[in-house]
C-alpha cells in the first residue's frame, strides 16, 4: 500500500513521540531517510525510495525476491500446505517450504487453504470502502486555502452534481517536495476486494472519482490553477476484506478496555477508524491518553491449517479492532512476528501453533521491537 496503493503518510503508532513499530519497519523508515526519502516528521515519505528501501533490506538478509508472480493456490496434505502454485512469466511454479506466511493482504492464501474467516462486519457483511489516492504536482501551496474552505467548496461541487464522491469531506496532506499535494479521499463503497469483478469495477470507479477531483480542484480552489495530475496508484487502497479466525480473537472491547497480554507480539494505540461502509462518514473512538492495547500471538495463527501464519491487516479481530490495527505500522510488526514465528517453528521442529507465544514476544524485544518499560513503572513483559 505504501508504493503500489500510494498510501501516505504512515498513520501515528507511538506514545509520547516513541513509536511501538520499532522494528523492521523502524529500519525500512531509516533505510528512506539514508536515501533522502522521509520527511522530518518521520511519517511522510517518498513512495520511489519506499520501494529500494523495502528491495535494499530484503536482499542485505538475504530473501530470494520473485517478481511478476501470483499466487495461485495451495496444495493441501490434510490441514497442511504441501505446496503453494503460483503464476509467472514461466507459466505454472510450484513452490514448497515447511512454514508459510500469508501476507497477500486479503489473506488469500489462507483462503484457498481452507480457514475459516470473516469477511466485513458483523451484520451485513459490507466492508470499509475501497480507496484510489493520487498526486497533484504544481500546486501552489503559499494560495492554497485551509481545510474548512476547501470543504465548502467541495460540498458546494456535490450540490451541483459535478463531483459523485459519498465522501463526507476532503483528506489531503503534504508530501515531501513543495509543490506537491496528496489525497486519499476517493471512496468506492459496496464493492469485494475478493471478487474479480467487482474489484475491476472499483478501480474503474476510484480512476473515474480522481478526474472528478481534479476537475474540481482545478476550477474551485485557488492555488490548483494549475495543477498536474502527478501520479495515481498503481492499485486501489484497500482497507478490510478476510480476517483469519485464530488460536486468539480480539474485539472492542479489547481495545475499549486497552487489553495487555503476556504473549502481545503488537502495540497499538491508533484510533477506531472506520470509514462507513455505506456512505461518506466515518467512525472515530480513542484510547485513554498514554494506553494501547496489545495484539496476542494466537490472533496471528489460523485455526485451521497447521503450517500457516497471517500476517498484515487480515488477522483474527473483529471489525472495530481491525479498523485500527490495519494501518501501516503495526501491520508490518505483525509481519514480523510471523516471521520470527515461522523461524521459531522450524527449529524447533513444531507446528506454529505449538510456538510459546511469550518465546516470540521475547525474540521481539531482542530484535529491538518496543514490548517492555511500559509507562508508570508498570512492565508487561
Amino acid at each position: 500500500m505504501a508504493t503500489a496503493g500510494l498510501v501516505n503518510p504512515f498513520m501515528p503508532n507511538q506514545l509520547d513521540g516513541k513509536p511501538f513499530d520499532s522494528g523492521i519497519f523502524q529500519e525500512w523508515c531509516d533505510r528512506m531517510g539514508e536515501m533522502g526519502g522521509l520527511a522530518k516528521d518521520g511519517r511522510t515519505f517518498c513512495q520511489e525510495t519506499a520501494k529500494l528501501a523495502a528491495e535494499k533490506l530484503c536482499l542485505d538478509a538475504g530473501v530470494k525476491l520473485l517478481y511478476h508472480v501470483q499466487l495461485d493456490r495451495p496444495l493441501m496434505d490434510g490441514r497442511r500446505i504441501d505446496c503453494v502454485t503460483m503464476l509467472g512469466k514461466s507459466g505454472l511454479t510450484g513452490h514448497r517450504a515447511r512454514a508459510y506466511v500469508d501476507a497477500t493482504g486479503d489473506a488469500d492464501l489462507a483462503a484457498r487453504a481452507g480457514c475459516t474467516f470473516e469477511l466485513g462486519r458483523a451484520e451485513d457483511g459490507l466492508t470499509q470502502p475501497m480507496t484510489t489516492c493520487f498526486d497533484l504536482a504544481g500546486v501552489d501551496i503559499e494560495r492554497m486555502p485551509d481545510r474548512e474552505t476547501i470543504n465548502r467548496l467541495y460540498d458546494r461541487a456535490r450540490e451541483e452534481g459535478r463531483l459523485k464522491c459519498p465522501r463526507h469531506n476532503v483528506l489531503l496532506f503534504r508530501s515531501v517536495e513543495d509543490d506537491r499535494i496528496h489525497f486519499n479521499t476517493t471512496r468506492i463503497i459496496g464493492h469485494d476486494a475478493t471478487d474479480t469483478l467487482s474489484l475491476s469495477e472499483a478501480e474503474i470507479e476510484g480512476r473515474r472519482q480522481v478526474l472528478d477531483y481534479v476537475e474540481f480542484l482545478r476550477r474551485d480552489v485557488a492555488g490548483f490553477e494549475s495543477a498536474r495530475l502527478h501520479a495515481v496508484a498503481v492499485t486501489i487502497g484497500v482497507r478490510e476484506s478476510r480476517r483469519v479466525r485464530g488460536h486468539a480473537y480480539l474485539t472492542r472491547a479489547d481495545f475499549e478496555n486497552a487489553t495487555k497480554f503476556p504473549d502481545g507480539i503488537c502495540r497499538v494505540n491508533y484510533e477506531i477508524d472506520i470509514h462507513s461502509p455505506t456512505g461518506g462518514g466515518s467512525e472515530h473512538a480513542q484510547l485513554p491518553p498514554g494506553e494501547w492495547y496489545e495484539i496476542p500471538y494466537g490472533c496471528l495463527v489460523p485455526l485451521d491449517c497447521d503450517n500457516l501464519l497471517v500476517a498484515g491487516r487480515p488477522i483474527s479481530v473483529d471489525h472495530a479492532v481491525h479498523s485500527s490495527m490495519r494501518v501501516m505500522p503495526p501491520a508490518c510488526t505483525v509481519g514480523q512476528a510471523c516471521g520470527t514465528a515461522a523461524a521459531m517453528a522450524l527449529r524447533q521442529k513444531c507446528t506454529p501453533a505449538e510456538v510459546e507465544g511469550r518465546e516470540v514476544r521475547r525474540s521481539l524485544i531482542e530484535q529491538g521491537v518496543w514490548l517492555v518499560e511500559t509507562h508508570e513503572g508498570i512492565e508487561a513483559s
